[in-house]
Formats: structure tokens, C-alpha cells, sequence
């Protein structure tokens, strides 16, 4: 059943066309991953799929009585509601109906009421009852906390006004409206923003048992290849479409295109003969022939003719270290990060707040008295490289503290060179804490960290601007931001910037007036340039496309230094961890902790995450809820039912292949006749090869279909 249609979409901002042409049909049951590079449309794409922008040309058919459910990237209005009001107003309908069973039960209880008008009272509630009890009345606060703190909101922010939530705060509730409405067809853009490790896992089982269909943006390698069945890659303003998750839609491009540029160069090659021959006859003795030929190629150029395969550009990202470091490359002893009291007090809050990361959504919290410059780097062990002027305004802020702020306790650790952690945990547990304290941007509350021999730290930030380590200031321009890192020449420094997408006059642009993406580009422009052996990474995957973030992973797992991830992005650590430091927040006064598994991230899912699981489940002594227990059927009772429907859908494509490959053999026997008959035995033989390769193909289609009908 489709539920949408949409025919010839275009969309335009003034002289910039994003979308051209669109033509794109969603099925029920289809989970739809929508990607593309910063800026192709995607967003623009939902909201007009959405109907939520009105300035679309083209053609949407929706099917009739279909509820779209649209996720923004930005917040929703805050509103004067509390989180858990805002959310259970998704059931108005249904509280209302409870409200008519109170009132009716009210009326039973009246005195004086005759046995017949008793027994139609009870007639009527026990049909409204079932009704209710069916719809899911009696389980609105278990769907409520199922979902809520499945999205990673404590019960703590509840009861709070929306106002006083952060902005990833809100859009996780407004995700959780979402998914209790439950919308046929639900349009999501960058879910996974703002979720940690945990509620991104709960977020993919939740959305591969949907029941309808969905399209979702993301940037997550991990959660396109868990949750998408199909893929549409918008690129130079139309959409192609993928079957498959991500991974089978990388393999599927890259054989669609190597095909392309075959295809592409034998066709350039046929038409440079043709026309040689034409040139070479149109007025000799064959010219009768060279005007057929031309008359001929002038109709394949309009009717089937080739347009060159596009040119994608990408990053280069030759990240390397200029120096070997010791083996142990750092170490904490005792360590408790956090905030000292005067620091709190006398700290620009211009970052967002000295308890922005320690309460939300990991601001900068406090900064550092004197930042230091990006281009420096320390080296060393302990605090040797620190200035003996700002050693002493820090002792002076300790002497002086009125009372600490614990954040972070952290073990007694050591890595080494060559290793890669990775640091994860929720949003405001303390990890960007813990490493301002390892770029002694925080002194710690007790303990140290110590840097080993010849270590030089290169430090990529989560927000790339800024006053402090490693942040770049709004107005600079992109060249002088390199610049500031390494001294090069002009010339130099502008091809450099080539290799990160800065062009021409780009390199002229103010650092203020650039993209997410392209803030990132320069960032690790100037991460490479520093050729450091000690890598801290806060987020670096933020903002950039999927092909940008596979190469800085191909990039990163070839780097011969030591690396510290502070990440969601479950593909990178997959990729690089060789252990996981895994961060618990605090309650109360209690600091939160941080623990080391020295493993990968898969022994890790399956040694930790499970048995905490398992161990949770246990302490709480409570069997699941009823609507937990009922999700759980339903979530079973979809997938087995899609299992079957992707079964039948794989059958009739693979039918569809198959006709029209008999149809396309049909179309070439017919023009090898007639290039036989017209003694074009180039083209003849071009056409021999081209059937013996799709009579091949059909063969092995066939033999696919066999075994899928058997």
C-alpha cells in the first residue's frame, strides 16, 4: 500500500536550486534512510514530503486519512507545561473518555436509581470499558515512563516547566510526543541528535518494530545500517534509490557507478567514431551512409545517450604525527574532576554556563582564566609546561574556594601509545569535563594527570568556536585560522585548504558566517596541520556528511599516534576503540564515576551492557508493565509480519528485474537486426556484448528467484 506519492518535486531558494525533478513513492512498512552531503535538500525534501512547506512545485499524493508525524532538528516552543504534561496531552482524546467512565460511575452510585435505568448504566459502562481498556487507556503512564526514559529523561525533569529544559532536552521530548502518537508516517530529521549510547540503541528496536512508515535523516552510520530497509541518496538536486541498509547502499552505488563509467566510456567512444566516420565520408562517396549514421546518432544523444557520472568531491585527510611519543602516553592518579567554588563564581559564562555540561547537553562549561593559544601544545609530564603565572592565579582560586564541585571520579588509569579510548556516557555525565582537565583548562579537585615523554596534544573541540583551547574566534577568516596553527606560506596554505573543500574566495570567508559542516572541515584542517601524537577528539564526527565521517575514520584508524574519542557515534568507536571508558553520572553530591573495559566495543555490548541490564532488571524486582509487555507482542507480532512482507516484496522486485531484463533483450535483438541490416558491425558488436552480459545476469536473477519461491 503506498502511502505516499510524490511527483516532480522542486524547490528553490531564489537563484539555488535544491530540489529538481523528485519522484519518490513510500510503501507501508518502508524505513526510509534519507542521505546526502551537508546541504543537498534533505531537510527541504522532508518538509515538503510534510506538507509543511508551502512554497513546492510538483506533485503529493497522500493516502487518504494518513497522520504524518514531523521531528525538527530545532526544539519545539517551550510552553508553559510541564515535560510530563506536554507529553500526556498526546491521549486528550482518550483521558476525555476516561473522564466520561468516573462520571458514570458517579451516576451508578447515585441514590434512588431504579434497577432498569441501573442496568442500562451498566450496560452502557462496560461497553465504554472495553473500549477504553482496548485503546490503551489504563497503560498512559507506563507508555508515558516507558518512552521518556527510554529517551534518557529522568523522572527528576518531569515535573519541570518545558522553559527551564535545554534545547536537546525538548527535542527528546518532542521525539517521545511523536512515538506515542504513533503517525502512520513519521518524517524524522537528525533523531538521534542529542541521545546518548543507550537511548539510541532504545530508539532503533522502537523504530524497526513501527508499525506505518518512516523517513529519517541521520548521520549515524549505526543507526541507518540497524534501522533502514531502504536508502534514497540525494544528490545534484534528485533522489536515487537503494534497497538495502546503508552498507548495502554504499556497495550498490559504488557498483552502480563503476558500471556508469564503463557504460559512459564506451558510449563517448562510439559517438567519437561516429563522428569521425561522418567527417571522414559526409562528402565522398559514402556519403549516403554518413548521413544515416549522423542522423542516427543525433537520435541516441536526445533519446538515450549517457550524462556523465558526477564528480562527488571529498575530503583529503592525511593525518599523520610528526613525533613518537613514549609508550605511556597518559595517566591519572586519584583524579577527581569538577569545578572549584570560585571558579563558578568568577568564570565567563559566555560558553553557556559552568553547569551547562554538568545539567544538560555538555556546554563548555567554566573557562579557563587565560585560554591558551590553538597552536600550542604541552608536553612532558605533569604541570612542567604550565606557566608559572597562571600556576599561580590557580592556586590562588583553590586558596580561596568556598566550596568544590565534584563532577567526575576517575580510576587510577594509564594509555598507552598506539591505543584508542573511547569516552562515553550521557549528555552531562562529565566527559568533556574530564578532558578540559586533562588540556588543564580545569585544575583537578585532587589527584593528577600525567603526560608521558614527548607527548604533543592535538585537540579537536565539540564547538569549534570560541575562547578557548583549540577554539577558533567568529571573526577570522578561514585562512587565518590555519594560519594561526602553523606559519605557512599564502600559496601553500590555500591549496592545504583545497584538500578540506575551501576553494577560491572560501578561504576569505569569516569563521562567524560558515556551516556546522564546514566549521568541522576547518577544524580538522587545522587538527592535521598540527601533526600531534596525542589526539583528544570531542564529537569530531558533529556536522559532517557520512562520506566525510568514513574518511576521517579510514583517516583515524591509520593514525600512528594515541587517541581519546569522546563520542555517540557508535560506528567510529566500533571501528577504532581498543577499550571503552564508560562514564555513570553523579546524584545528588555523589560525583558520578568513570570505568574501564579494555576491549572493543562489541565484547563490550555483549560483557556490559547486557548483565547491567540484566542486573537493573533484577534490582528493581518488577515484572515488565502491561504496556511494556504489550509493546513487546506488538513489536514481535510487526516484525514477523514484515519478515513475511519483505519476503513477498523481494519476490515481486526480483519478478520485476526479470522482465525487465526479458524486455531488454527483447530491445537488443531488434537492434542487432538492425545494425546487422545496416552493416554497423561496431555497433553490432558492442550490442552482442551488451546481451551476452544481461542474458548472464538473467540467469543468475532466475536462480535467485528459485531459491527465494522454494
Amino acid at each position: 500500500m503506498s502511502l505516499l506519492v510524490a511527483n516532480d518535486i522542486s524547490k528553490n531558494y531564489g537563484d539555488l536550486d535544491v530540489l529538481e525533478d523528485v519522484n519518490v513513492r513510500v510503501e507501508f512498512g518502508d524505513r526510509i534512510g534519507l542521505v546526502g552531503q551537508n546541504g543537498a535538500g534533505k531537510t527541504s525534501l522532508l518538509l515538503a514530503l510534510g506538507r509543511l512547506d508551502a512554497g513546492v512545485g510538483g506533485e503529493l499524493h497522500i493516502a487518504q486519512g494518513i497522520r504524518i508525524g514531523f521531528l525538527s532538528q530545532d526544539p519545539p516552543p517551550a510552553g508553559n507545561r510541564t515535560l510530563y504534561e506536554d507529553v500526556k496531552a498526546v491521549f486528550a482524546d482518550l483521558l476525555e473518555e476516561g473522564e466520561k467512565l468516573r462520571r458514570l460511575e458517579s451516576r451508578m452510585t447515585e441514590a434512588g436509581l431504579c434497577d432498569e435505568e441501573l442496568a442500562r448504566l451498566l450496560a452502557q459502562y462496560g461497553r465504554q470499558q472495553e473500549a477504553f481498556e482496548q485503546a490503551g487507556g489504563y497503560d498512559i503512564d507506563q507508555r508515558i515512563r516507558f518512552v521518556l526514559t527510554g529517551l534518557g529523561l529522568p523522572e527528576s525533569l518531569w515535573h519541570a516547566p518545558l522553559s527551564h529544559l535545554s534545547g536537546g532536552q525538548r527535542t527528546r521530548a518532542g521525539l517521545g510526543r511523536l512515538l506515542l502518537e504513533e503517525p502512520d508516517l513519521l518524517l524524522l530529521d537528525e533523531p538521534t541528535n542529542h541521545l546518548d549510547v543507550r537511548s539510541m540503541g532504545w530508539l532503533e528496536g522502537v523504530l524497526i518494530g513501527w508499525r506505518g512508515a518512516l523517513i529519517v535523516v541521520s548521520h549515524d552510520l549505526y543507526f541507518l545500517d540497524a534501522v533502514a530497509t531502504r536508502i534514497w541518496d540525494l544528490a545534484h538536486r534528485r533522489v536515487e534509490a537503494y534497497r538495502g541498509n546503508y552498507s548495502h547502499y554504499r556497495l550498490q552505488r559504488e557498483e552502480r557507478r563503476v558500471r556508469w563509467r564503463k557504460e559512459y566510456k564506451r558510449q563517448q567512444e562510439f559517438i567519437k567514431e561516429t563522428q569521425a566516420f561522418v567527417r571522414r565520408y559526409k562528402a565522398g562517396q559514402r556519403t549516403k551512409e554518413a548521413q544515416g549514421r549522423e542522423t542516427r546518432l543525433k537520435r541516441f544523444m536526445e533519446e538515450e545517450a549517457l550524462p556523465p557520472p558526477p564528480k562527488d568531491q571529498f575530503i583529503r585527510l592525511p593525518l599523520r604525527t610528526d613525533s613518537r611519543s613514549g609508550d605511556m602516553v597518559m595517566r591519572t592518579r586519584k583524579l577527581v574532576a569538577g569545578y572549584s567554588g570560585s571558579a563558578v563564581e568568577t568564570a565567563d559564562d559566555g560558553g553557556g554556563g559552568a553547569f551547562q555540561e554538568a545539567n544538560g547537553e555538555g556546554g563548555s562549561g567554566v573557562r579557563p582564566s587565560r585560554p591558551r593559544e590553538v597552536a600550542s601544545s604541552f608536553k612532558g609530564s605533569g604541570r612542567e609546561g604550565m606557566p608559572e603565572g597562571r600556576q599561580g592565579r590557580l592556586r590562588a582560586m583553590r586558596s580561596i574556594a568556598a566550596s568544590d564541585v565534584p563532577i567526575l571520579e576517575i580510576p587510577d588509569l594509564e594509555l598507552n601509545r598506539g591505543q584508542v579510548a573511547a569516552l562515553i556516557g550521557p549528555n552531562g555525565a562529565g566527559k568533556t569535563t574530564l578532558v578540559r582537565t586533562i588540556l588543564e583548562e580545569l585544575e583537578p579537585l585532587t589527584g593528577r594527570v600525567e603526560l608521558g615523554a614527548a607527548v604533543d596534544v592535538g585537540y579537536l573541540a565539540q564547538r569549534h568556536v570560541g575562547s578557548g583551547y583549540g577554539l577558533m574566534k567568529e571573526g577570522q577568516t578561514v585562512l587565518d585560522a590555519l594560519l594561526e596553527v602553523k606559519r605557512l606560506p599564502t600559496e601553500r596554505a590555500r591549496t592545504f585548504l583545497g584538500q578540506f573543500l575551501f576553494r577560491g574566495d572560501d578561504v576569505y570567508q569569516s569563521i562567524g558566517s560558515l556551516s556546522g559542516g564546514e566549521r568541522s572541515r576547518i577544524a580538522l584542517a587545522r587538527l592535521t596541520l598540527q601533526g600531534a601524537n596525542f589526539l583528544l577528539l570531542d564529537e569530531p564526527t558533529n556536522h559532517l556528511d557520512l562520506d566525510s565521517q568514513e574518511i576521517l575514520q579510514d583517516a583515524l584508524r591509520q593514525f600512528g599516534g594515541t587517541i581519546l574519542l569522546v563520542t555517540h557515534d557508535r560506528a567510529l568507536i566500533e571501528a577504532l576503540a581498543t577499550q571503552i571508558w564508560q562514564v555513570t553520572p553523579g546524584s545528588g553530591d555523589k560525583p558520578g564515576r568513570l570505568d574501564v573495559f579494555k576491549g572493543t566495543w562489541r565484547q563490550w555490548q555483549s560483557e556490559r551492557l547486557q548483565p547491567e541490564d540484566e542486573v537493573s532488571a533484577v534490582k528493581e524486582k518488577a515484572a515488565p508493565t502491561v504496556a511494556e509487555a504489550e509493546w513487546s507482542r506488538q513489536r514481535e507480532a510487526r516484525r514477523l509480519r514484515r519478515r513475511e512482507e519483505r519476503q513477498e516484496e523481494a519476490i515481486a522486485e526480483t519478478e520485476e528485474r526479470i522482465a525487465r531484463l526479458e524486455h531488454r533483450l527483447e530491445e537488443l535483438e531488434e537492434r542487432m537486426a538492425q545494425a546487422s541490416a545496416g552493416l554497423a558491425f561496431d555497433r553490432l558488436h558492442a550490442l552482442q556484448e551488451e546481451y551476452e552480459a544481461i542474458s548472464e545476469r538473467l540467469e543468475i536473477t532466475l536462480e535467485e528467484w528459485a531459491a527465494m519461491a522454494a
